[in-house]
Parts: C-alpha cells; sequence; structure tokens
C-alpha cells in the first residue's frame, strides 16, 4: 500500500504520529468513551412522555446497548492485551520484578513477568465495565419520567375509535387512538 501511495504521488499524513502502534486501541476507547457519555447524558434527561416506547426506538437503542457491550467486553481489552504484548513487549520472556532483586538476593522470592502486569490491567477493565454497565442499567430503569397530562374538572377523556377504519374516523374526528387531541398543520 505505501508503494502504491508515493507512485501515485500522495502524502498522506498520520494522524496518530507516534501513537500509531495503539491506533485501534485509541479510537475503539474514544467511541467507547463517546458512547458512555452519552448514556449518561440520556438517563438524566426525563422521559418525553409517559407513553410506552415505540418498537423502533426499542431496537435501536438495543443495537446502541449490544454495540457499546461488545467494545467494552470484547475490542478494547483484545486491543489492550495485543497492543501490550506487540508493542509495550510486556511478554512471558520479560519481567516486572525478579527473583532476589531487593534486600541482598532475598526478595521477592519469585519472578513477576510483565505479562501479568498487562492480564491485571485487563481484569481491571473488566471489572470497571461491569461496574458502570450495572450502574447505567440501574440508573435508566430509575430515570425521570414526564407527568401524564392530567384532564380538566369534570372532563372525561374520549372514547378510543375502533374497528373498520378507524384511523380514518380518527382523524375525521381529530383524535389519536389513545382518545387525546390531534394537532395537525392543515
Amino acid at each position: 500500500m505505501p508503494d502504491i501511495v508515493r507512485s501515485l504521488g500522495l502524502d498522506i499524513p498520520n494522524v496518530l504520529g507516534p501513537l500509531a502502534p495503539a491506533g485501534r486501541l485509541i479510537w475503539s476507547s474514544l467511541l467507547l468513551a463517546i458512547g458512555t457519555v452519552g448514556a449518561f447524558v440520556l438517563i438524566r434527561r426525563p422521559k418525553r412522555s409517559a407513553e410506552p416506547a415505540t418498537w423502533a426506538a426499542t431496537i435501536a437503542g438495543a443495537i446502541v446497548v449490544w454495540a457499546l457491550m461488545i467494545l467494552a467486553y470484547g475490542v478494547v481489552p483484545h486491543e489492550w492485551l495485543t497492543f501490550a504484548n506487540a508493542e509495550l513487549n510486556w511478554g512471558k520472556d520479560t519481567y516486572f520484578l525478579r527473583e532476589g532483586q531487593f534486600l541482598g538476593g532475598r526478595f521477592p522470592p519469585f519472578d513477576v513477568p510483565r505479562f501479568v502486569g498487562a492480564d491485571i490491567v485487563a481484569a481491571t477493565m473488566y471489572v470497571v465495565f461491569g461496574v458502570l454497565n450495572v450502574y447505567l442499567f440501574s440508573a435508566w430503569q430509575k430515570r425521570k419520567v414526564a407527568e401524564p397530562a392530567t384532564a380538566g374538572e369534570g372532563e372525561e377523556p374520549a372514547p378510543p375509535v375502533t374497528g373498520g377504519f378507524a384511523r380514518l374516523r380518527r382523524r375525521r374526528a381529530g383524535v389519536s387512538a389513545y382518545g387525546r387531541p390531534v394537532t395537525t398543520s392543515e
């Protein structure tokens, strides 16, 4: 690919510069952070109405939650482990501590390889994402709901229009399927 780019005379800069080896880790972490901040913003806003959500809104929300969980529990920890092993050289052949390194050869009594540190960071990611996941699900269930509009004193809401051609009859009557008045721009 670089030879093709050079032969065309194109100079494409690398926007990540020295962080290029961690590119997928950075972008997936950034996408996960944006999604999490978006979830916090949605939780703080009250629900628009007391009516249940539509199928389309529910499915779209489920897809977003699924994508964030794939990022949190699959992509980001995997990219961290790949980056730590390949770029940081935190493999089984390098060590944080060697046996007998301190106190005149008496401490520590064992070797601590660097891949253990990479695994500890990945496990910490799982714990943080799990706690955040439970908190967001709980906060979503407890979010504020808009109060339903109350009918005036002595007024009863119109009964719902059902049966054959109900949609056309509701349109003529100016009420929704729930018996509420509908405003139109006509």
